[in-house]
């Protein structure tokens, strides 16, 4: 079941910072938290979701932590890092993005919405 949720906004994203994203908790259509182990996880950032390939920000996450069906005890989570050279080449607007499961035959969407990085004075 994907979930909509932002990045950025009200100072937690600014242009030019190195930044690790993450996805934590998946849960399935019963709210229950869902095993990643094995997973093919993606990152991809474009400027609108209709926006063609190639990506602005396309990495595949990697797997860190270990899976606990309580999610206070889960540590399991997918971590992509962007570096400030990348986001060096974003603008202050709102831009969207996806973590994708990429197994085939279960290729899901699991994260999306919008992506708003803000632009501070620092170079």
């Amino acid at each position: 079941m994907a979930v909509m949720t932002s990045i950025g906004g009200n100072g937690a994203l600014f242009v030019g910072e190195d930044k690790v994203f993450r996805l934590k908790n998946v849960v399935d259509e019963n709210n229950v938290l869902v095993d990643m182990t094995g997973w093919s996880v993606l990152f991809d950032v474009r400027a609108k979701t209709t926006s063609s390939d190639p990506a602005l920000i396309s990495i595949n996450a990697t797997p860190v932590g270990v899976y606990n069906v309580n999610p206070v005890l889960n540590t399991q989570m997918w971590v992509a890092p962007v570096s400030d050279d990348l986001l060096n080449l974003f603008k202050a607007k709102t831009y969207q993005y996806s973590w994708k499961r990429m197994d085939a035959g279960v290729e899901t969407v699991l994260a999306y919405g919008p992506m708003a990085p803000e632009k501070a004075t620092a170079p």
